[in-house]
C-alpha cells in the first residue's frame, strides 16, 4: 500500500537517505509519521496534486525509516545469541574469535528472538498502512531492553539498495515469480534486503525472515545462523522458498547466500530486484537486468 505513495527519482538516493536516530526516537518518528499519513491516503492517491508536499515527504521518510525497525533487532539478536556485547553504535564482526565474550541467559536469547519477529511483523504492517501500526509500536517500544532504546540507526546513501528500492522493480519480481509458483517463504539476506524484502513479501503475501550475511559492510564470511533462525525456517524446510537479496551487481553475495541455504530446504529459488548484466551469478528471478 505505502509504495502506491512513493514519488522520487529511483537513479539516486535522495538526500533524506541520509540520517541517524536513537531506536527509541525513530520508533517515536515512525508511530507520528503513521498517525499523520493514515487519514490523508486515500484522498492523497485520489488526488494526488491536492495533497500537501509534507504528506509526500512523510510517506518517503516511512519507507526509508521502516527498516530500522529491524536492522536494530537484527543486531540485537546476533549480539544476545552470539555472544557479543551490546553496543549502541557497533555493527560487530561475527567470527571464531569474536563469539562468546559474553553470556546471556536463556530468556534474554528468546526475548531477543522474539523482538526480532515482531519487528518484522511491525514492518510490514507500516508498508501496508496497518491502522493498528501506531499503537503497536507504543506496546512494542515499551517491551524493549532498556539499553536497546539507545541503539542508534545510520542510514547512508547507497545507490544500488536505492535502485533496488524502487516499488516498480519490486512489482515486476513479484509478477515473475507469482508467475512460477507460490513461495512458502522469503528469506532475505540482510541487512540489504531488508527494505525491498519488506515490500516483496507484502506484494506475494508470504512470511518473511531475514538471516545476516554481510560480505561487505560486515565481512561476514558465512550467513549468521543460529538454532533459532533454524526453528523458524523448520515448517518451510519442504519449499519452494525463494532465497533474496535486493541487488545482484556481481553476484557474491547472493551466490554465496543461496549456495549456503538451499541445502535446508528440499525446494528453493533465488531472486533479485536487480541483476547486473554481467553478473557472475543469475538468479532464477529478478526485476530488472542493468547495465553501465
Amino acid at each position: 500500500m505505502l509504495h502506491r505513495l512513493l514519488y522520487s527519482d529511483w537513479e539516486h538516493p535522495p538526500s533524506v537517505m541520509a540520517f541517524e536516530w536513537p531506536y527509541r526516537e525513530a520508533i517515536h518518528r515512525l508511530a507520528a509519521m503513521m498517525e499523520r499519513i493514515l487519514p490523508q491516503w486515500e484522498a492523497a492517491l485520489a488526488a494526488p496534486a491536492q495533497a500537501p508536499a509534507a504528506f509526500w515527504d512523510d510517506c518517503l521518510e516511512l519507507y526509508l525509516l521502516g527498516p530500522a525497525l529491524v536492522n536494530v533487532t537484527l543486531n540485537h539478536k546476533i549480539c544476545v545469541e552470539q555472544g557479543l556485547p551490546l553496543h549502541a553504535t557497533q555493527y560487530f564482526q561475527v567470527s571464531e574469535k569474536s563469539r562468546h565474550q559474553v553470556r546471556y541467559s536463556e530468556v534474554q536469547i528468546r526475548q531477543a528472538q522474539a523482538l526480532f519477529l515482531e519487528s518484522i511483523a511491525l514492518a510490514r504492517g507500516l508498508f501496508a498502512l496497518d491502522p493498528a501500526s501506531p499503537d503497536r509500536l507504543r506496546t512494542f517500544e515499551a517491551s524493549l531492553p532498556a539499553a536497546m532504546g539507545d541503539f542508534i540507526f545510520t542510514s547512508t546513501p547507497d545507490k544500488y539498495t536505492w535502485r533496488a528500492s524502487d516499488p516498480r522493480k519490486i512489482e515486476a519480481l513479484a509478477e515473475a515469480v507469482t508467475r512460477a509458483f507460490r513461495p512458502l517463504a522469503v528469506v532475505g539476506a540482510a541487512h540489504g534486503s531488508i527494505m525491498s524484502g519488506l515490500l516483496l513479501a507484502n506484494l506475494l503475501d508470504v512470511p518473511l525472515y531475514f538471516i545476516r550475511f554481510s560480505m561487505f559492510k560486515r565481512n561476514d564470511t558465512a550467513p549468521v545462523i543460529s538454532q533459532s533462525d533454524l526453528a523458524f525456517l523448520a515448517p518451510y524446510r519442504q519449499g519452494p522458498v525463494l532465497l533474496f537479496d535486493e541487488d545482484v551487481a556481481k553476484g557474491t553475495t547472493l551466490t554465496h547466500f543461496t549456495n549456503f541455504l538451499s541445502p535446508f530446504f528440499a525446494q528453493s529459488h533465488s531472486a533479485g530486484v536487480l541483476r547486473h548484466g554481467h553478473a557472475a551469478f543469475r538468479p532464477d528471478f529478478v526485476g530488472q537486468v542493468w547495465y553501465d
